[in-house]
């Protein structure tokens, strides 16, 4: 794990920007920050993503690939005619070269076709998952489809990573998801950040956000705040302004200290 530690750190700071994707740097954080965790806890199993594009997430996904473990992507690729909504394009070739540059193919399964043609347990390989990310394609109707397979597909404690949910531009990944929640979904959403929502088992939950919270506590760029999301409990993480006034509000010995001299006043 030491030798994929160091490839993923280079590629979660630097080598990302070099595929051409749209996850922000520090949801690859977010996503060590849950693998992180799932290995304290003896949680393994596959990992997938729907919406696989050029591979910017999932290359940081197979980076923390545990032995033995697949790794499913699944795409429209060429088939571009069935994207429906243009949200992004994938491109097979792309894809294998940038998953070439920075790890290797081990495990690696590729499904190119529609994801709301999938059967849970047609792929074979897809059982147990516990990383998914759910990415695909952005209308109402094939983000509910497609939460439902990762909720079929996910093994205990794992975790679903849903894209644009709040994203202004895709109004219907929001819908979708709202529907999935209220129509009998088995999965509840537990963190909110950097474009990304996090769901789990409800059992699961709160341990997950308790884990996450102390490892985003006391971090001076970001905030880490208590909400809710359709009735559950959610942490969201805020950036904190790059300026000195937010930086010196975070910072407790620096209140302490501005305290101290304002009672001396």
């Amino acid at each position: 794990m030491e030798r994929n530690g160091l490839k993923f750190a280079a590629y979660r700071h630097i080598g990302h920007r070099r595929v051409q994707g749209y996850t922000e740097t520090a949801a690859i954080g977010l996503l060590q920050a849950v693998d992180e965790y799932q290995r304290a806890a003896g949680i393994g199993g596959p990992i997938a993503e729907i919406g696989v594009h050029h591979g910017q997430l999932f290359i940081a996904m197979k980076l923390l690939q545990q032995p033995g473990e697949a790794a499913i992507a699944i795409d429209l690729f060429e088939d571009q005619d069935a994207n429906i909504d243009k949200s992004g394009q994938g491109d097979r070739d792309r894809f294998l070269a940038h998953l070439d540059s920075w790890t290797d193919r081990d495990g690696l399964i590729i499904h190119q076709g529609d994801s709301t043609q999938i059967s849970p347990g047609e792929i074979a390989e897809m059982s147990g998952v516990r990383l998914f990310s759910v990415d695909g394609g952005h209308t109402q109707e094939i983000v509910l489809s497609d939460m439902r397979l990762a909720e079929k597909s996910l093994t205990e404690g794992g975790v679903v990573i849903a894209d644009d949910v709040f994203n202004q531009q895709w109004p219907g990944v929001c819908v979708g998801t709202v529907h999935y929640l209220e129509k009998g979904g088995a999965l509840v959403p537990f963190y909110i950040g950097y474009n990304k929502v996090l769901f789990t088992q409800p059992e699961h939950a709160t341990r997950y956000r308790q884990a996450l919270d102390a490892a985003y506590s006391g971090r001076t760029m970001t905030a880490v705040f208590e909400s809710s999301f359709v009735g559950h409990p959610v942490s969201v993480l805020v950036p904190v302004p790059k300026h000195p006034v937010h930086i010196a509000r975070r910072n407790e010995t620096l209140r302490s200290t501005y305290r101290k001299i304002t009672k001396g006043r």
